[in-house]
């Protein structure tokens, strides 16, 4: 299996900065999940006959709670590819999605 590791460490930092804000602003009662559901898009080719589509969420309105833990379990599942990808030597260093 390949996986442009650049872009899965691009996508674990977009969601860590995610996690940080919603994290610090706790009190916020509700999440807008637009966010994370662009970093989710970014992933789209990222690893080979990987699908992510699933975990989108278009949520205007989800507790705080239930969000990072959306967040923290992408965030889990990214960092073990991207271990398992420096380990296997099966890495592209694609060139970065062109934004249309």
């Amino acid at each position: 299996m390949t996986a442009d590791l650049r872009r899965i460490r691009a996508v674990a930092a977009s969601l860590r900065g995610i996690r940080d804000h919603v994290h610090e602003n706790r009190d916020e009662p509700d999440w807008n999940t637009a966010a994370f559901d662009r970093a989710i898009t970014m992933l789209d080719g990222a690893i080979e006959n990987a699908d992510f589509s699933g975990h989108i969420l278009e949520c205007e309105d989800m507790s705080g709670l239930d969000y990072l833990i959306h967040i923290d379990s992408l965030i889990a599942f990214l960092e073990v590819y991207e271990k398992d990808g420096e380990a296997s030597g099966n890495i592209l260093n694609l060139f970065p999605r062109q934004q249309g």
